[in-house]
């Protein structure tokens, strides 16, 4: 993470802007190594958990309630909280965030001043306070240029990312152990659920398709107290996030024994994904993978979703494998692909997660895609 914030003179090249205001999760976890625990919802006692202010220094500006994350901040960010919380007194948290946001700023705003915000995550009553006070700023919207700079991951990212990766494939082999008819989906759930975080030693938020049976038709779901009935499908889709970085895989089961179009269906995906892996190296066009998976499995039906997509501080992310990207694969870049075909009555999805490399790609999620147990 060290020097990570020095990045950010990059987009002055394309976009004038003296200061920055990051407010988005991916933007502080990024840049300064703030990670909120999104499982748990906006909290009602503070306007942000954090935001980051970079002018000639770093400055995080932190409710007083998020201080447990102090040992991960970057050791190059001076450190400000605001009150937000305590039970012996009413406290207006939107102002004290103001209040100290302005004593930071009022550092960078004696003239004309450009401030490159994230507007999709800049909520208003900052934003009218900021004009308001401030006649003579403008405010810069660098959503789309944070995002091609977070796109090539650095080493301690693709460290994390391996590590979410692992939890997986962690994952995946419990719904291969514990599938069985008459368990329900939830369930099933709680068990990979179970491993999975006692691999990690922790709590770990995710986002979870486990459907079975005519379920798996529509591509995914949450699970639920359906049963699971001999010979159904069970999709899995695992997208663990931990300390902020996201891994990503998907498989296709039957508990009990698959027809032989399914079979057949199961082989195609797993050679589309294999050619999808096969196609990234530095230089290709992201609609490229998605060509040459989509068009493997065109015979059976033109699959609903992307190809596949970056995966990193938000679980979808550039580059997006769809047929209109033309953006170029490089190295660092982290990409899930997901090639899949959807019948009348089932569904079949196989998503391996891999790292572009110098030289082609490496497969980040070492789970072996397997259609029946034992």
């Amino acid at each position: 993470m060290k020097g990570r914030i020095e990045k950010l003179a990059e987009i002055k090249k394309n976009k004038p802007v003296d200061i920055f205001l990051l407010t988005s999760p991916a933007s502080l976890k990024y840049l300064a190594g703030y990670f909120y625990n999104f499982e748990t919802g906006p909290s009602p006692f503070h306007l942000l958990p954090a935001a980051l202010i970079v002018g000639d220094r770093s400055n995080l500006l932190i409710a007083d309630n998020e201080t447990h994350q102090l040992p991960a901040i970057e050791a190059s960010v001076s450190v400000e909280t605001y009150e937000s919380y305590t039970f012996e007194k009413a406290v207006d948290s939107n102002n004290q965030f103001l209040f100290h946001l302005h004593k930071i700023l009022n550092q960078y705003t004696a003239g004309k001043t450009r401030i490159g915000i994230e507007q999709n995550f800049l909520p208003l009553v900052i934003a009218q306070s900021l004009l308001t006070k401030y006649r003579d700023i403008e405010l810069i919207d660098i959503t789309s240029e944070l995002v091609l700079l977070r796109a090539i991951k650095d080493a301690d990212e693709i460290e994390l990312i391996e590590k979410a990766a692992n939890l997986s494939d962690v994952g995946q082999a419990a719904v291969l152990k514990y599938a069985k008819e008459g368990m329900t989906e939830l369930e099933l759930f709680s068990k990979v659920r179970l491993d999975m975080e006692t691999i990690a030693g922790t709590r770990v938020p995710m986002m979870t398709d486990l459907v079975s049976g005519n379920r798996t038709a529509t591509g995914g779901g949450n699970p639920t107290n359906k049963a699971i009935e001999m010979n159904d499908l069970i999709l899995c889709d695992l997208t663990p996030c931990l300390h902020g970085y996201w891994g990503d895989s998907c498989n296709t089961m039957v508990a009990g024994k698959p027809t032989a179009e399914q079979k057949k269906i199961f082989s195609l995906v797993k050679e589309a994904l294999e050619m999808g892996i096969n196609t990234i190296r530095p230089g290709v066009k992201a609609m490229e993978v998605d060509e040459i998976m989509r068009s493997h499995l065109k015979a059976e039906g033109n699959f609903g979703h992307h190809g596949g997509h970056g995966v990193g501080l938000f679980y979808h992310e550039e580059p997006r494998i769809v047929p209109y990207n033309t953006m170029t694969l490089e190295p660092g870049m982290v990409i899930a692909l997901e090639p899949a075909v959807y019948k009348e009555d089932y569904g079949i999805r196989l998503e391996h997660l891999m790292l572009v490399t110098e030289h082609g790609s490496e497969v980040l999620t070492k789970f072996n895609h397997c259609f029946q147990q034992g």
